[in-house]
């Protein structure tokens, strides 16, 4: 029996602040899982419809590989609630400031929640028998404590720096944290010279396999600096930006351009979440309007964000990139070029995300519980990513055919036959006279 937990901490004008993820575990595991969250995830999802959460449509559940459940799906499941009033609790220490409440909820150990949660997976326990792991995306020092002191895995899931539809959708898989405090780094040293020889670190190759479309090879950028900012109310800012935020970025690029370190205009794109929208800065900066992250970054010769993802994206293109908090990816980056560090960045690729469709299954989490080589789990993800990208040509060349057979039944494929045919027979004398 794994245990999933989820806050129903109101930092996000409801309280339930990943009721997609909720829907995403139950999908994959179903009464194989015991829940510890608030009540309001197993309200009937048509409530939360109505209310007109984004995340119980059928467009997101389908991007995101989950179905949405019905109100007798979640009247079964195994249900270990944290009181509404240790969450209140949590809020109320912070008056007004929902983000302060949130950044206390993932850093600072708190007696009550720890205390719920503890009585929480004893009666799993009780009741179903050993814990083998708890679930959670996102970090949370008092769980963290509380597992440890349980011996109790915990494993941390996101999703992850490659995602639809220029890469196949990947996650992050922890056991340590996300966004902040991972093992990412740890592994790679640990594992660095087991897996040096067997090619992956070369730039051209993990284009080839992670690319859905092909890189835009040629294309030369036409600014120095391009921002890429971030969600306001992610962890990734509020817990782990070593202090940075939009507006530091942006005085850093004001300062760089004044030193003539950098030519005028600095690119500055929002993250599509964003809840403000780039104005009333100066004219030196320019709003990006591209449709896609990866337009974005072709145009710039180099990307500074605090953690943004967008940095793996710019280092698969090959380009400059700071990241100026914690990251998970942050080893990827050359100290010196600031450039792509081949084997690092092919370790994070392959080793550390995780191909999104088995990252969920119980089959998946058991097998990353028994400790594997990390030999053995690139093996098990590099078969699923290459499925993906045979999945991906095939696709291709059902179209080809198709459009071919429209070409060969029109009128001027008929009409060009007897050209076609003279041109074949010029070709094979032209052989033969060689």
């Amino acid at each position: 029996m794994f245990a999933v937990f989820l806050p129903s901490l109101n930092f996000r004008g409801n309280s339930t602040p990943y009721l997609w993820w909720f829907y995403k575990f139950v999908s994959e595991l179903g009464a194989q899982a015991a829940y510890i969250c608030g009540e309001e995830y197993f309200f009937d999802p048509g409530e939360h419809h109505a209310a007109g959460r984004p995340d119980v449509s059928n467009g997101f559940a389908t991007s995101f590989g989950f179905a949405i459940p019905n109100i007798e799906t979640l009247a079964v499941l195994a249900r270990h609630g944290i009181p509404n009033h240790v969450w209140r609790s949590l809020e109320d220490r912070f008056p007004s400031n929902p983000l302060a409440a949130f950044q206390d909820f993932c850093l600072q150990k708190n007696e009550l929640l720890g205390a719920a949660i503890f009585e929480s997976l004893d009666q799993i326990t009780q009741t179903h028998g050993k814990v083998e792991a708890v679930l959670t995306c996102v970090n949370c020092v008092t769980l963290a404590e509380l597992c440890r002191t349980r011996d109790v895995p915990l494993i941390h899931v996101e999703l992850g720096a490659l995602r639809r539809p220029h890469f196949p959708l990947t996650a992050y898989f922890d056991f340590s944290g996300v966004n902040g405090g991972t093992e990412a780094r740890a592994r790679f040293t640990a594992a660095e010279d087991a897996l040096k020889s067997d090619g992956w670190g070369n730039l051209k190759a993990l284009q080839g396999l992670f690319f859905s479309t092909a890189p835009q090879e040629g294309l030369c950028p036409d600014v120095d600096l391009g921002l890429a900012l971030q969600v306001e109310d992610d962890s990734n800012v509020i817990c782990y930006s070593n202090r940075f935020s939009s507006s530091s970025l942006i005085n850093d690029a004001q300062i760089r351009l004044a030193q003539g370190a950098i030519a005028a205009p600095v690119l500055v794109r929002s993250h599509p979440g964003s809840l403000f929208s780039v104005r009333n800065i100066s004219p030196e900066f320019v709003a990006d309007t591209s449709e896609t992250s990866l337009q974005f970054v072709s145009r710039c010769k180099r990307i500074h964000t605090i953690n943004s993802s967008v940095a793996v994206e710019a280092l698969l293109h090959g380009r400059e990139v700071f990241v100026f908090g914690e990251s998970s990816f942050g080893f990827c980056i050359d100290p010196l070029t600031h450039r792509i560090n081949g084997p690092a960045t092919a370790f994070f690729l392959l080793n550390y995300l995780v191909p999104w469709d088995i990252a969920f299954s119980s089959d998946y989490l058991r097998f990353r519980l028994a400790r594997p080589s990390e030999e053995r789990i690139r093996e098990v993800h590099l078969e699923q990513f290459m499925q993906k990208k045979i999945e991906l040509l095939e696709t291709r060349i059902d179209a080809l055919e198709e459009q071919i057979t429209q070409i060969k039944s029109s009128l001027s494929w008929r009409i060009t036959q007897p050209l076609r045919t003279l041109l074949k027979v010029l070709r094979q004398v032209k052989a033969r006279v060689r």
